[in-house]
C-alpha cells in the first residue's frame, strides 16, 4: 500500500522531530536560559515548520530550515524580553556531584568535577558576548552546525560565519581570561 503525500510528510516530520528535537531544545536553552521557555521553543518551531509545510512551502534542508525558525523565534523572544541568563541550567543540580564523587577514583572525580566547574562558568559567560558571536559560537559549539549551515541560517556568508565564530571564541576567551577560568 502506498502512502499519500500527507503520510510522507507526517513520516518525514515524525524521523526530524526524533532526530532534532532535543538539539534544538537545548539550542534554545543555551540562547535563552529557560528551560521551560526552550521546550515551548522547540515544540513551536515544529509547528511553523509543519504548518508551513501543509500550506505548500517547499523544504530543501529541514535540519537548517528549522534552526532559521527556531533562531527567528528566539530573536523575537528576545525583542520581547531582554532578560538573557543562563543561571537556571546552573541551578538544576540533580546529585550529579556525589554521583561523580562516589565512582571511579579521586583523579576522574577530580577531573570531570573541573571540566564542569568550567563549562558551568562558560555558561555564565556565554550571555555576555554580543548577540552574533553568542549566535555563532552556540550554533557552532553547541549545536554542531557547520559554517555553511550557520551561513544559510542567518543570511549571511561563510566569511562572515567565520569571523563571528573566530572573534566569539576570542572574546570567549578573553573574557574567562579576565575573571581566571
Amino acid at each position: 500500500m502506498q502512502r499519500t503525500p500527507h503520510e510522507e510528510q507526517e513520516a518525514v516530520f515524525l524521523k526530524a522531530f526524533s532526530e532534532y528535537s532535543d538539539k534544538l531544545f537545548r539550542h534554545a536553552v543555551y540562547r535563552t536560559g529557560n528551560r521551560e521557555r526552550a521546550v515551548e521553543l522547540a515544540q513551536d518551531t515544529f509547528l511553523k515548520a509543519w504548518d508551513y509545510v501543509q500550506k505548500g512551502g517547499e523544504v530543501r534542508q529541514l535540519r537548517s530550515f528549522l534552526y532559521r525558525i527556531l533562531n527567528n523565534l528566539i530573536i523575537d523572544e528576545y525583542r520581547k524580553s531582554k532578560e538573557q541568563s543562563l543561571d537556571e541550567l546552573l541551578e538544576d543540580d540533580t546529585g550529579a556531584l556525589e554521583r561523580t564523587m562516589s565512582e571511579g577514583d579521586v583523579a576522574e572525580a577530580e577531573e570531570t568535577l573541573d571540566k564542569n566547574a568550567a563549562v558551568g562558568r562558560i555558561r555564565e559567560i556565554i550571555p555576555r558576548l554580543p548577540e552574533a558571536y553568542r549566535t555563532a559560537v552556540t550554533l557552532r559549539y553547541v549545536d554542531g552546525l557547520t559554517p555553511k549551515e550557520i551561513a544559510a541560517l542567518l543570511n549571511v556568508s561563510e566569511n562572515v560565519v567565520s569571523v563571528r565564530i573566530h572573534r566569539g571564541v576570542a572574546k570567549l576567551k578573553s573574557l574567562c581570561a579576565s575573571i581566571h577560568l
